[in-house]
This record gives structure tokens, sequence and C-alpha cells, in this order.
């Protein structure tokens, strides 16, 4: 092993063969692509047009990554090296069309890092939830001037210092070193599912969520069971939040590492690693809509990264989320459980250890062991994340701040107290339709099973305590487990959706 400029350990370079077929294969293929590009050429003027491509591809500046002291002549990762790649997914507006909102500048409220084991057969995709709440270091702002250091949510670094803001704040608070990257648009996130004919998504119940001008919406109309997307379908799946699922970021996540489980599936069943002409026309249609730095900035390199992982299978591949925890402060925190998750990437080892997958708990004492906490069927929302408004439905004074406080206590943030127009018997929860999988949660809390829709709210729900009330029940959400909803690409899942349908 030899130690790379930046600091992370990489095997020695070596001038014998590789001792596996993979990389012979990655050069034939590569060779025939070239040929065929090359004899094309002959007929249409491609070797112009693929110089054209090559212009087109955004080249960022990582001047402002360099430490230092660093090399001159930094280390250079062959086709089978370990590396952790980047990807950036930017929500900018500019160029679109209708249909993304008018939101100006650019945030990436998507971020994974996808480290690439030693051979580049396995790999581990970690995302990091946008609310985390980080220190991002002295950046250089999209405006010139120096920003920083402070404290505040992750992707508050691409808002402003861009993509190597965003990964000076990844390399400075994990230790890992970033070695190539991209940042993708929505064109090319369409482009790509396009180019690759679909792909196939599953959801448990049906979704339903028109596009209303100046209000937002992410377009969808589907079924639940399996649905084939368009590109732009794939980009409101991936992209919605408020409207799918239990309304949350962590939420998304997950969906989103469904998504991209099932793209890698498609890629694999269509052979587009195999097929030159397929995987050239894919990489030709994102060249206008992606930024990278100079190493990738052309059509030949990206290929060439492509096909070195035309060994790595789905089955090889996990999807996870930073180890976590919700204070009540609106952040994610990360644990000492998330060091563990880096020390780990860069080690070499497998994410999640194999010892988690049954996880014991840990005693007090011999004598007296820590109870194991049982996940309550059927929620996905946890407390942390639900706003609510509680209101007095008795005759009973004082009644509305004792359940408030209650709730608190069970981890819900109350927002306002106060008395409701109307006396009921039977405690009450009332909440807008996208919020269903938190209404759930409080309904449970609140010992009810009395809900109703009420399109007039926003983000907070109402409880109207009612003469049947006692106390709030504690919720165990079962997600609150570090490594649950870790995904393997291998294994088809199903989202949750929203419950509704068109009626007209």
């Amino acid at each position: 092993m030899s130690e790379s400029p930046q600091g992370g350990k990489h095997r020695a370079h070596s001038a014998l063969p590789a001792p596996t077929a993979g990389p012979w294969i990655r050069r034939l293929i590569a060779f025939v692509s070239c040929s065929i590009m090359v004899a094309t050429a002959a007929g249409g003027g491609v070797v112009y047009k693929l110089n054209a491509l090559d212009k087109n591809i955004q080249v960022i500046d990582t001047q402002d990554l360099n430490t230092p002291g660093a090399s001159e002549t930094p280390y250079v990762p062959s086709d089978t090296s370990a590396i952790n790649f980047l990807i950036m997914g930017s929500d900018t507006r500019a160029g679109q069309g209708s249909g993304y909102g008018s939101e100006s500048g650019a945030r990436s409220d998507t971020t994974l890092i996808f480290h690439l084991y030693e051979g580049r057969k396995k790999a581990v995709a970690i995302s990091i939830p946008r609310d985390t709440l980080v220190t991002i270091p002295k950046c250089t702002g999209l405006n010139g001037n120096p920003v920083g250091p402070w404290t505040t949510k992750f992707n508050a670094a691409f808002a402003i210092g861009g993509p190597v803001c965003t990964i000076k704040t990844i390399q400075e608070t994990t230790g890992l070193h970033i070695d190539k990257f991209v940042v993708v648009d929505f064109k090319a996130f369409k482009s790509i599912v396009d180019a690759i004919g679909g792909v196939t998504v599953c959801f448990t119940t049906p979704v339903y969520d028109p596009y209303v001008p100046g209000q937002g919406g992410s377009g969808l109309n589907l079924p639940a069971g399996y649905s084939t997307l368009t590109g732009k379908q794939a980009l409101a799946v991936v992209r919605a939040r408020e409207t799918l699922g239990d309304g949350s970021d962590l939420g998304r996540i997950q969906r989103q590492h469904e998504f991209l489980s099932s793209m890698i599936r498609g890629i694999e069943q269509k052979g587009v690693l195999t097929n030159p002409n397929l995987l050239y026309q894919i990489l030709s249609t994102v060249t206008s809509s992606i930024a990278t730095s100079q190493d990738l900035a052309s059509v030949q390199a990206l290929e060439d990264f492509a096909l070195s992982l035309i060994d790595l299978k789905p089955a090889n591949i996990t999807f996870a989320t930073t180890p976590y925890e919700l204070i009540g402060d609106g952040n994610v925190h990360w644990n000492a459980k998330t060091q563990k998750l880096w020390d780990a990437i860069k080690a070499e080892e497998v994410w999640p250890p194999a010892s988690d997958a049954t996880p014991t708990p840990t005693p007090t004492d011999s004598a007296n062991p820590a109870p194991t906490e049982t996940p309550t069927p059927g929620l996905i929302t946890p407390p942390s994340n639900i706003k609510v408004i509680v209101l007095n439905g008795t005759a009973t004074s004082g009644l509305a701040q004792k359940a408030a406080s209650q709730l608190r206590k069970r981890g819900f943030i109350i927002t306002s107290t106060g008395n409701a127009k109307n006396k009921v018997a039977v405690t009450e929860v009332h909440y807008n339709a996208r919020f269903k999988a938190g209404a759930d949660t409080l309904a449970y809390s609140g010992n009810t099973t009395t809900m109703s829709v009420d399109a007039t709210l926003t983000t907070s729900l109402v409880i109207v305590v009612g003469d049947d009330w006692t106390s709030a029940r504690k919720v165990v959400i079962g997600q609150k487990d570090d490594n649950t909803g870790v995904t393997n690409a291998a294994t088809a899942a199903c989202s949750q959706g929203n419950n509704r349908i068109k009626t007209k």
C-alpha cells in the first residue's frame, strides 16, 4: 500500500498485468467502442461532434481544494482502485422550462458518496441528509469572496459556495478524500432515465399530486403497484418530499435509494455497460447538463469510468444514510456510529458491519438487562418530525396545556395551544392529506382512531383533546435504529405513495 498526496491509502502501481480478466474485458469493450466511433466518423463527421460534446461539459475549478504542501503530481487511480465518487444533484431551474418552480440559485438536496472498493466489484452509497448540522469550512463564495466557517445545515454549502464548498465540507467533516465528482441537474437526470428506456418503480398506495402553478406539486399520477417512469416522472418521484411518504427529507432519501436500485438493475438487465453504442448514447445526451472536474470532462473519460464498473453487480451495491439522531431542533445530528461509518470506508471495510445485522441490547448490568423496545407497527414518521396544535375540546380548564406537555415529552413539536370551537367526547386528529403518515403517529400517541382530513391545514397537525384523554403514549419508530433502511440494489422494494387518486 502507498500513501496518496491527499493522505488516503492506495494499492501501489505495478507494471504486471492484472490478475483477473475484468480489466482486459473493460479494455476490449473500450477498444470496440472507440472503433465504432472512428468507423462512424468517416460517414458523419463524428470526431468533430465528439469534440463539440466535450466542450459542453462544465469544468469546475478545484484549485480551492488544494492544501499547502500537496504534491504537484497527485495520485491517479487505476480502473480498479478504491475511490470515493461524489454525486451532487443540483436543483437549478435555469433552462429547465415550466413545472419545476421558480426558485433562484441552486441547492444540492441530494448528495451521495459512492465508495468503490478495491477491484470495483463492490460499493456502498451513503446519502448525507440536507438538514445535517455540520461546520462548513472557509470557502470561496459564488461571488468570489471568502465565506465561513460557520455551523449550519449541510446543503447550505452548495448554495453559498457551489460544489467545491460541498466537497471541502465533506472532506473536513468526514476525513474522506473525494477522488472524482459530478454535478447532475434536472435535464441530465431525465436524459439518463429516457436513454435507458425508463425505470420501473413500485408504490404501496396510489400517487396523485397535480402540479399547480405558483403552489407546487410534482405532477405525478400513478397507481399502486408497478409503473415504468419516463425521465420527467422519475425526476418528480425523487424530488417530491412533502407530498409523498411521510413528507420528510429522510423519507425521500429512502425513496431515492429504492429508485436508484431499480435503475441499476435496469442498467444491468439492458446490458448498458456491454453495449458501446447505448453507453455512448447515454453519455452524449448528458454532456450539456453536468459539471465535473477536469479528469472527467470528456465523453471518453466518462465512458472509461463507466466501463471500469462492468464487474460491479447490483447485489454488491448497498445504499445507506449516515447514522443520525433527531433531537427536535429541526436538524439531523451525527453520532458516534457516524464516525464508525467514515472509519469503515477509510479502512475498506463493509458497511453496515455484519455484526449489526442482528443487534442486541446493551445491558446496564448483568442482573438488570436493558429491555428491547419493539417498534410500533405501521408507523413511519417519528414525533420529532411532527408539528402539532393542541386544542381543548372539553370543559376541563388547562387540559390543552397538560396534553401539550405530555406530547412534548413524547417528542412532538408543539406550535400552539388553545380552545376548540366545539366540545368533543372523543379525541380527534385533523390533518392535511399530505401528512397522513404523521397523523397516524399522532393518533396513536393520543389513543384515538378518530381522524379527519382538513385541506385548510398546512404543515401542522391539530389534535382536539376530548373527554377520553388520559395521556400521550410513547411511539417507537422502526427507523430509529441506525441501520434500518439500508437498501441492497438487487432487491426490489415498494415506496409509500400518498393514497390519493384523481377523481375527475
